[in-house]
């Protein structure tokens, strides 16, 4: 039998979802009966974003088409009431027409957006106007047709105008208002009467704020879920970049283009380029006696002044091997410069490292091995990608470099007649290279001076 007195294992706690994400920006805080956001700020934003998106193209063609609807109501006005049409027109064409070209005109001016409200109201108000007074001076058997268009308007009002709620309920008051105004002054209607069309108003405007209510809710939730897209978006954009950076400090920016486009390792033969390795002389006797915070950080000194130099001579570091550092010229893009390039980068080295021993006070140095050649270079595997360069100029570039002395720049016989018009050089003879056998090399002196 189990014990029951062992303790079940609590369950981890669920991961927040997208369905999460989205419940907790809908949750932005409103108000009860309006819908708006209580947040002023983000009100403004909404609803200029809003006008842009949608409304401002919407209310301007509800309007346009609305007024054209509503004149062509004239003919109604022919065939129906007869008697009083030249009144009736009065109303219709000297009234409601300059009112609707003044709601049109204010949709296409700058004050569209921060007047959309007030202009929405003005011009239903102006159309449940023009509709009573044509009703109140109506013969009664056609009262009732043109004071039901009142009840449409406020209905289907916050559709069209795209209404929020507080203005459908202002639109609501004031025809109310209107209403009683005509029925006091214009024409008496029987109690019933009276009542029944307060009544339609205002049962019909509060459909039409329920309508408001909802449209608002929705308008909302879809401008707060585009919000949230944008900044995932961007959050995205950022993260892109980040790892195109992280992309660029590896791979030379075409071959990092290759490599995006197609995943296949990636080789090209160069037929001449200048390789260069380097090696700090005397650094691992000085990071016997540092700590591994202050090795990193005085190779890290170093080593960003190369790649400093590096990038300002538009040259491939290629990699870095404790304390040696290698870089060619003339790859991945060639360039007919490339071995003067590399001379110029390798005395620039022993510069840095001069002044980094004096700063320092460390009695260090840089030794440096050239070779100019064929070579091939190019990605491959599958993980922790790096650019490198393959075959005997490599090989021979180490080997100028380890058969070097202290604080010189060791050349091979290729290179020194690249270089021999423009730096002086001091012969070092034939020497013994290991996997090479017999080899003419020199030692790079300087610059050579510009002629006179």
């Amino acid at each position: 039998m189990a014990d029951s007195s062992i303790p079940a294992t609590p369950a981890a706690p669920a991961r927040p979802g997208p369905r999460d994400d989205t419940s907790k920006v809908l949750a932005e805080p409103r108000h009860r009966f309006t819908g708006s956001f209580i947040d002023r700020k983000l009100e403004s934003e909404f609803r200029s974003a809003q006008w842009s998106l949608e409304n401002r193209r919407f209310v301007r063609a509800s309007i346009v088409v609305s007024s054209l609807c509503f004149l062509f109501y004239a003919l109604h006005d022919r065939l129906v009431i007869p008697s009083v049409v030249d009144l009736a027109w009065k109303f219709r064409f000297g009234f409601f027409v300059p009112f609707a070209l003044l709601s049109i005109a204010l949709t296409f001016s700058r004050w569209g957006e921060p007047l959309h409200q007030a202009v929405g109201v003005l011009f239903g108000t102006t159309a449940t106007v023009t509709v009573v007074a044509i009703g109140a001076i109506s013969p009664t058997d056609s009262y009732y047709a043109y004071t039901s268009y009142a009840v449409l308007f406020v209905t289907i009002g916050p559709f069209l105008l795209r209404l929020e709620v507080f203005s459908q309920m202002v639109y609501v008051v004031v025809s109310l208002l209107v209403f009683n105004l005509a029925n006091w002054f214009l024409r008496a209607n029987p109690l019933h009467v009276y009542i029944s069309m307060n009544f339609s108003l205002l049962s019909m405007g509060g459909l039409g704020g329920f309508i408001a209510y909802m449209r608002g809710r929705d308008a909302r939730n879809g401008f707060l879920q585009r919000r949230l897209i944008h900044r995932q978006y961007a959050l995205l954009d950022a993260e892109s970049a980040k790892a195109e950076k992280l992309l660029l400090n590896i791979l030379p920016q075409p071959i990092a283009e290759r490599l995006k486009a197609d995943s296949r390792s990636i080789a090209d033969g160069f037929a001449e380029v200048t390789v260069l390795f380097s090696d700090i002389v005397g650094f691992t006797k000085l990071s016997a006696r540092l700590s591994p915070d202050e090795v990193v950080s005085r190779l890290n000194e170093m080593f960003s002044a190369f790649d400093d130099i590096a990038s300002d001579l538009g040259l491939e570091k290629i990699k870095t091997i404790g304390d040696a550092y290698m870089v060619a010229a003339g790859l991945p893009e060639p360039r007919a410069d490339h071995a003067e390039a590399i001379a110029e980068m390798a005395l620039r080295m022993q510069e840095a490292v001069a002044e980094f021993s004096k700063r320092r006070g460390e009695p260090l140095s840089v030794r440096v091995g050239m070779h100019t050649g064929p070579v091939v270079a190019g990605v491959i595997g599958k993980q922790k990608f790096i650019y490198d360069v393959w075959g005997d100029t490599v090989n021979t570039a180490s080997r100028m470099e380890s058969h070097g002395e202290p604080g010189k720049i060791h050349v091979s016989d290729s290179t020194y007649k690249r270089l021999a018009e423009r730096f002086t050089f001091q012969r070092r003879g034939t020497i013994e290279v290991k996997g090479k056998g017999l080899m003419e090399t020199y030692f790079l002196l300087d610059r050579a001076a510009p002629p006179q």
